[in-house]
């Protein structure tokens, strides 16, 4: 029933080294632990998307410092930190690949977390139907859960330019914003840019690419957070400023502008394009929604932990079977719409077909809960106590 792991050990390595940064920086800052991974998983997720960067989709910003940008949604992020937005094309990676991804970065977290508490649990990517289960075999208890899963942010890169010119009527003028390739980003001093904010300037980072390594970017960011350990908290402060914007929806702090499911813009320019068919385009559409927060997902989620249930639990006598919903981040916008009511729900199979009350059915008959836990970094549901002893680390309930 699992599946082996498929990262090379280089990115590994980078997953250790990013959740070390993490793990200290809660520690020095006394920030959450569980907010802190969340934030790592996204810096994870990220060096698989920029894994798939090509020479075209950058971005020509003629705004000071001219820089080439690669972003990842559809606005450049400099200019929205400016007050406006400028339509771009994003460069998200098929969401298909990706999934998978996310999947084997949350075992690989999760074991981390596990292993620097001392729990006893393994951790292993599975098969259809399952995505990951958690094994204890000290405690004889086991796992199944069912994963959506999906970053907060995906920081832009950028490169220094110099100022571009075009020829208007015989004249050379300053380029304006465009769209443009990048013949040479492979011997371009490459930065994972942060954006500014109202309380911070512009920071592009520095990062040190060996294209040799068979996962480039997962080794250049290990190593950036290995040796530059002001970054983490550079980054994590951006990061939050982005979660908690999205949280709340806050459509005037910019940061909420890099966030997946972000919405159209607000207010949309007179020369932002026009989708195909009808309406406009998104700087981010809901199919791209933080976490386990895409309503779809939601549903979708919900039917399978309660099918793996009614498939697995009845044929375990000693009910060391758990089903679990699990995410990096946890349903923000939709939680009371879709999961709030259901949170405690617990079920039974009744075969007679005629009980209407807990009374009718047979004094023997087993009675299951519907989620043993809905479990992310930054807020936990659980109804068992293994559980709540493993996931400590991901918040209380309504954290």
């Amino acid at each position: 029933m699992s599946r082996p792991m498929s990262l090379p050990a280089d990115s590994l390595h980078a997953i250790n080294a990013v959740l070390d940064a993490a793990v200290e920086f809660s520690k020095r800052k006394h920030a959450k632990l569980g907010y802190c991974v969340a934030a790592a998983f996204d810096l994870l997720v990220s060096a698989e998307y920029y894994q798939s960067m090509t020479h075209r989709g950058w971005t020509y910003c003629s705004e000071g410092p001219t820089m080439l940008v690669y972003p990842f949604t559809n606005t450049c992020p400099r200019c929205v930190s400016n007050g406006h937005f400028q339509f771009v094309k994003g460069n998200k990676p098929e969401s298909g690949r990706i999934g998978m991804v996310t999947v084997e970065i949350l075992c690989h977290i999760l074991q981390y977390m596990f292993n620097r508490e001392g729990k006893e649990a393994k951790v292993v990517k599975a098969s259809e139907p399952i995505d990951m289960i958690i094994f204890d075999y000290r405690a004889s208890h086991i796992l199944i859960a069912e994963v959506k899963a999906a970053p907060l942010l995906t920081l832009p890169l950028s490169v220094t330019c110099e100022k571009q010119t075009e020829m208007l009527e015989g004249s050379a003028i300053a380029s304006g914003h465009s769209a443009t390739d990048n013949p040479f980003f492979k011997s371009s001093e490459l930065n994972l840019l942060i954006p500014k904010t109202k309380d911070s300037e512009e920071t592009p980072v520095p990062i040190s690419v060996d294209w040799g390594a068979s996962s480039p970017f997962y080794s250049a960011i290990g190593n950036l957070v290995s040796e530059n350990r002001s970054f983490f908290e550079t980054y994590y402060v951006y990061w939050h400023r982005a979660f908690e914007a999205y949280c709340g929806r806050n459509r005037n702090d910019p940061p909420f502008w890099l966030t997946n499911g972000c919405g159209q813009p607000v207010p949309r320019p007179d020369a932002w394009p026009s989708r195909k068919g009808s309406g406009y385009e998104s700087v981010s559409d809901g199919k791209t929604s933080v976490g386990m927060d895409r309503t779809d997902d939601i549903k979708k989620g919900i039917f399978q932990v309660l099918k793996l249930g009614v498939e697995y639990k009845p044929s375990d006598p000693q009910k060391r079977i758990r089903t679990a919903l699990m995410s990096n981040i946890h349903a923000v916008r939709h939680y009371s719409e879709y999961l709030e009511s259901l949170r405690d729900i617990v079920w039974a199979i009744d075969e007679s077909g005629t009980a209407r009350l807990m009374a009718d059915l047979d004094p023997d008959c087993a009675i299951y809960n519907l989620f043993d836990g809905i479990l992310s970094f930054t807020r936990c549901d659980i109804r068992d106590a293994w559980l709540s002893s493993l996931f400590a680390f991901g918040g209380e309930d309504g954290v």
